[in-house]
């Protein structure tokens, strides 16, 4: 969002101003549970995208803390908002010649430590000259400070799950009684099981009232999808007293929303989507079937993924059959997008493409020998950090090499590249060894000349 600054003759802030974002007026807040101060709570948004978007940031287990990054010190002050990052976080880029400063909707902290930068709006607004050389101007200095730049629009913000979050955070405070019923609950109801809100409020109403019970199965639910272990599509369901549900482990790895595009010319579905036909619906491929194995579905753990599995192959089969998307996602009750996707990775793998995280797998752009290259430098004794191999000659030199050998232009990794080449390979203990910065263990001296030569102190024999 641009800043703009009205002169004043008189000091002082105007009092309007505390009610307004970077010259809108604040339509809202949002509770977080993310700021780590309980007396500062309080996230605003001007529009539904930004409210949208506040509570993707609110449910992503990546997302350790999120703030506005356009709100002035006099608003924040008056409204008591959370600004560890400061405010406001200008970020300065260059347009038509003349310098800018740009204030994101959204600055965030990941969990490695990362910077997010965050923006929401419609894609006709974000596709335009400026808006794309700004947030070129906030990816740049995402990346550079080992983080991501997200761009929230329309089409990626689903309103369905949007509803879903609201549904579950008005459930999410804490009441006297929680702990005690949340351990009885967790002790008869096993990870992975489904069961729904009905069945459970049944089942241990008689110890304490049905509303307290209700309120601290939501209040578990809630905690567990912020957590990115809720065993539900919130894209594809609508939340009841009847959904049945299901935990993950505290120890499984997360699961992760969809996630947003860093920018609008880079989102594979679009340019990868066929053309559509005059009554709207992308037609795929008729005659292509399924190739690959067939899956059997009883081999899945719970009674969900196995209808999950079953609907996705059945909207699949219509789509290849002929169906428009459009239709086959109205259909099967699934988005339009969603859908175009796993028509075509199911094209690709086969029918365990339709199984709920059941693969999925991107190779890198990157060179082998690019990599290993990375790697090398990466487990050097001086252990150089992200930016130093990232600048290091050898690596624009290899890529010459390449190109000349391959007859084909071969790139230098960029930073991002990098980084994500390094992240891939930090868990690795021949890695971590050698960047912890311990002496390496002495060698043994194996000297074939003489056995006086081997041994290390020989005047102390």
């Amino acid at each position: 969002m641009e800043t703009q600054q009205t002169p004043s003759t008189r000091p002082g802030t105007p009092g309007l101003d505390v009610f307004k974002i970077a010259g809108r007026s604040i339509s809202g807040f949002v509770h977080s549970f993310k700021t780590g101060d309980p007396r500062r709570v309080r996230q605003p948004f001007t529009s539904h995208l930004e409210e949208r978007l506040s509570m993707f940031l609110e449910y992503h287990p990546h997302v350790h803390f999120y703030q506005r990054g356009d709100a002035s010190p006099a608003c924040a002050t008056t409204y008591g908002l959370g600004t560890e990052l400061g405010t406001p976080y200008r970020i300065h880029y260059v347009f038509e010649g003349k310098p800018h400063e740009y204030l994101p909707d959204y600055v965030a902290t990941l969990c490695d430590g990362g910077l997010l930068i965050a923006e929401a709006g419609r894609e006709s607004e974000k596709s335009k000259g400026k808006a794309l050389v700004k947030a070129a101007a906030a990816r740049r200095l995402a990346l550079l400070k080992g983080g991501v730049y997200w761009l929230g629009t329309e089409t990626h913000l689903s309103e369905r799950r949007h509803q879903n979050w609201l549904y579950l955070h008005a459930r999410r405070q804490p009441f006297p009684t929680y702990q005690e019923i949340a351990e009885a609950l967790l002790a008869h109801w096993a990870w992975r099981e489904m069961h729904s809100v009905h069945e459970v409020v049944q089942r241990f109403g008689s110890h304490w009232s049905e509303a307290e019970v209700e309120a601290a199965v939501w209040k578990l639910v809630g905690d567990a999808a912020a957590a990115g272990r809720l065993l539900l599509a919130l894209t594809e369901v609508e939340l009841s007293r009847g959904t049945l549900l299901a935990m993950l482990e505290p120890e499984s790895p997360p699961i992760l929303p969809d996630p947003l595009p860093s920018s609008l010319e880079d989102v594979a579905f679009d340019s990868a989507s066929p053309e559509p036909s005059s009554e709207g619906n992308m037609v795929l491929d008729p005659h292509g079937g399924i190739p690959g194995p067939t899956f059997d579905a009883s081999l899945l753990a719970t009674t969900q993924e196995q209808a999950l599995f079953n609907r996705h192959l059945a909207a699949v089969t219509a789509v290849l059959a002929g169906m428009g998307v459009s239709k086959g996602a109205h259909a099967y009750g699934m988005g339009t997008s969603p859908l175009s996707r796993l028509v075509r990775r199911t094209k690709e793998l086969g029918q365990i493409a339709c199984v709920p995280y059941g693969t999925y797998h991107r190779e890198r752009a990157l060179h082998p020998e690019l990599q290993q290259l990375i790697r090398k430098l990466y487990t050097q004794p001086i252990r150089p950090s992200v930016m130093a191999i990232y600048e290091d000659v050898q690596l624009k030199q290899l890529a010459e090499e390449l190109s000349e050998r391959e007859h084909k232009q071969i790139a230098a990794p960029t930073y991002k590249q990098v980084w994500k080449v390094l992240k891939a390979i930090a868990h690795e203990v021949p890695v971590k060894e050698a960047r912890s910065g311990l002496k390496p263990l002495p060698h043994e001296r194996m000297s074939p000349k003489s056995f006086v030569l081997s041994i290390a102190s020989p005047a102390l024999i």
